[in-house]
This record gives structure tokens, sequence and C-alpha cells, in this order.
């Protein structure tokens, strides 16, 4: 699952919460701030992917005309040049990596600005970071599926991308989320 703006706030407090919760940490500072800070670098992060995805498409329609003539599949050839320009700006597109990356960058700042104290090794607590993250992942994809399951089976059919298909959509992967909330 790909994070979206949105999602940012929420990954935050999730990561904070837990870690609240946990024994690995001591918190040394109001949890307000350590989501704060947590949710910027969250959103940075996903800055820097959107940044990279579109000077992959500006490639892309720069080139529109010789990909259509030599009917090269823009998806592949897309994915191709997010790879290339990733691993020029040192940006990690593996999903483990990524957010392993992640995990360790909000440790860090958290720990810099005196917000936390380890009361473990800190691998432990990135650990525990990338498990929440990745519950976070789990439960949002869940609601996702769910909500794609119940469109299926909606009593007239809706054209998928149609404003209407979108708002149907947005109010039940809603109540699922109320749901398992």
């Amino acid at each position: 699952m790909k994070l979206k703006p949105q999602h940012a706030q929420f990954l935050a407090e999730r990561i904070i919460l837990e870690l609240s919760r946990s024994n690995l940490v001591q918190i040394n500072a109001a949890l307000p701030n350590l989501n704060r800070l947590t949710t910027t670098l969250i959103k940075e992060d996903m800055q820097q992917e959107y940044a990279i995805e579109s000077k992959a498409r500006e490639l892309l329609e720069a080139h529109q005309d010789t990909i259509e003539e030599d009917e090269v599949n823009e998806k592949q050839l897309f994915a191709m040049i997010k790879k290339q320009l990733a691993k020029e700006k040192g940006f990690l597109l593996s999903y483990k990596e990524r957010y392993s990356q992640l995990a360790h960058d909000i440790l860090d700042a958290l720990f810099e600005e005196s917000y936390i104290d380890f009361n473990v090794p800190e691998n432990v607590v990135k650990n525990f970071v990338i498990e929440s993250i990745d519950s976070y992942f789990d439960f949002h994809e869940h609601a996702y599926d769910n909500a794609v399951e119940k469109i299926k089976n909606y009593k007239r059919k809706l054209i998928p991308g149609s404003e209407e298909y979108e708002l149907i959509f947005a109010k039940l992967y809603e109540e699922e989320l109320n749901k398992r909330a």
C-alpha cells in the first residue's frame, strides 16, 4: 500500500501511541510534540517519492511521441524511470528498506530532540516501529478490500473512477475504518 498525504498524521499517531504504551522507550515530552515531528518526517519521505514520480512523468511526457511510435508499455517505462531516479537520489523504493530507514530516521529525530530515551537497544525499538507501520498498512488494506467488496455487491453497477464511485467508496472505506478503530 502506498502512503497518501492523509495517512501521514494517522500513521505518526499510531507509531507514537504504540511506543508510549510500550516499555521500550521513556517519553520525555508531550505526545503532540512527538506526533508533529513524526508526521513531518513521514510527509518529507512521501514528498521525496512524489518528486521522483513527478520527474518520471515529466520525462515520459517529453518523450510521448517516441513512446507511442515504439508502442512501449508506459507503466513499465514509468517504473524503470522511477527506479533509476530513486537510485540517483539515494531514495529507497523497496518497502522493507524504505520503512526500515524511515523508522530509523524517526527514532534518531525523537532522540536528538530529547523526546525519548531508549530502555532497550535502538534496533529493538526500530523493529517495533516497523511492526507498527506494518500493522497500520494491514489495517488499511483490510478496510480497503472490504470497501471494494461491498462496492462490487452494490445494488447498481458503479463506474470505477466516476465521482459517484469515489464518493460511495470513500463512505464505505470510512465505515470499515470506524468498525476497526
